[in-house]
């Protein structure tokens, strides 16, 4: 039946909610039995059971708690990563600043030595000044007297004064501009020591800046380190608890297993019954059918009932009547209570047939999952309307039930 595994896209289960169930369910049946013939056996598998949905919800709990660390410790890891970015940048600007401050004290030092190169070039024409000075007022007598008598016109004696003015005058302009070029200088080494004192202090600020992210860093590294702490101890216990149960469920296969064994005679499995024309086969292994299609039973004693129920031990393992597709994995509850089908599992086989194993204990498949003809999808049980174990099965035709039993091997 591998070509079975199109879904049916009129299944009727798709669109219905719990107040359509409630009206589909009066002419569903269920079977009144008496437990105490699996009372200890039962009693296993209900504390395995609770002991798995402990583990189970222990299981979510640290895999919260661990997605939460993991949540800090990322976050953490980030705003870790930025502070070394802005401590990488902050590193660039203290060098960047420092380079500068030894390029400005380079340029200090040079105006300087051109500072004394002028303030020497000076000193040196002030010398040459009052040198010349000094040589041409101590003659200044005897030289015009030379002069006077040594000239032919009072124009030679007129010519050799504005020489001398005219040294005098050349001296003095020497001076003029030496003593400007030092006070450019002057000026410019000022303007430099301020640019060097401003990019000291940007420098220590940024140290200081620094410093801070630095401290932060520390502090922010100390609290990855216990987020990845606490996230990995968290996991621990996640793998620990998942081994655990393992073990659990485990131990409840085996059990089931044992149960359904421990049946006894008369119990019809559905591998001796082979398969149908049409690809299905029995869906359990089962004492008895205690109601039949159409039947009545304690919630529908009208009669009417959808499908067959075939009675076992709880735990009993429910196979796929033919190939197909998971279309619903789910419970039928009102205010924490199980009504109507119960726990319930319905596989679309193609688009003209599906099948519904309703009041089971536990699943063993989930929606959309593709399954072959007797896997294993489920476990009997007595969830919503019944009063025993048992597994309310139905066939759809479309979007009609149909009797199983002309369906059947």
């Amino acid at each position: 039946m591998r070509g079975m595994l199109q879904l049916n896209k009129n299944n009727p289960y798709r669109f219905l909610n719990p107040i359509a169930w409630l009206v589909i369910l009066l002419i569903v049946g269920s079977v009144v039995l008496p437990t105490s013939s699996v009372v200890a056996s039962q009693s296993d598998v209900d504390r395995l059971e609770q002991q798995s949905a402990q583990l189970e919800a222990e299981i979510k709990e640290k895999e919260a708690a661990a997605a939460d660390a993991r949540a800090e410790a990322d976050a953490l890891s980030g705003e870790v990563g930025q502070l070394d970015n802005d401590i990488s940048l902050t590193e660039a600007r203290i060098s960047e600043t420092a380079t500068k401050i030894s390029d400005v004290e380079s340029s200090i030092s040079q105006t300087n030595e051109e500072i004394k190169v002028q303030q020497a070039s000076l000193e040196e024409q002030e010398r040459n000044q009052d040198e010349t000075l000094r040589v041409f007022y101590e003659t200044v007598t005897d030289e015009l007297l030379f002069v006077l008598v040594g000239s032919n016109s009072i124009s030679e004696v007129i010519d050799h004064n504005e020489y001398l003015e005219s040294l005098e005058g050349q001296i003095e302009g020497a001076i003029a501009e030496i003593e400007k070029l030092k006070r450019e200088l002057q000026e410019k080494k000022t303007g430099l020591e301020q640019e060097e004192t401003e990019l000291a202090n940007l420098k220590a600020q940024h140290e200081a800046y620094k410093i801070g992210l630095v401290d932060e860093k520390a502090r922010k590294d100390a609290l990855l380190s216990d987020a990845v702490a606490t996230q990995k101890s968290f996991e621990d216990e996640v793998a620990e608890a998942e081994a655990l149960n393992d073990k659990v469920e485990a131990e409840l296969r085996s059990v089931r297993s044992k149960l359904t064994q421990k049946s006894g005679p008369g119990v019809i499995k559905a591998s001796d019954q082979g398969t149908s024309a049409v690809g299905f086969q029995w869906p359990t292994n089962y004492r008895y059918i205690s109601t039949y299609f159409g039947g009545s039973t304690p919630f529908q004693p009208g009669g009417g009932h959808g499908g067959l129920d075939l009675v076992n031990s709880a735990g009993t393992p429910i196979y796929a009547a033919a190939d197909g597709t998971v279309t619903a994995v789910t419970s039928m509850t009102y205010n924490g209570s199980y009504y109507a089908y119960g726990n319930y599992i319905v596989v679309g086989h193609n688009a003209r047939w599906s099948s519904l194993y309703a009041h089971l204990q536990a699943f063993a498949v989930s929606a959309g999952q593709e399954v072959h003809r007797g896997d294993v999808i489920g476990y009997m049980g007595s969830t919503g309307w019944s009063t025993g174990p048992h597994l309310h099965f139905e066939i759809w035709e479309y979007s009609a039930r149909v009797n199983p039993l002309g369906l059947l091997p």
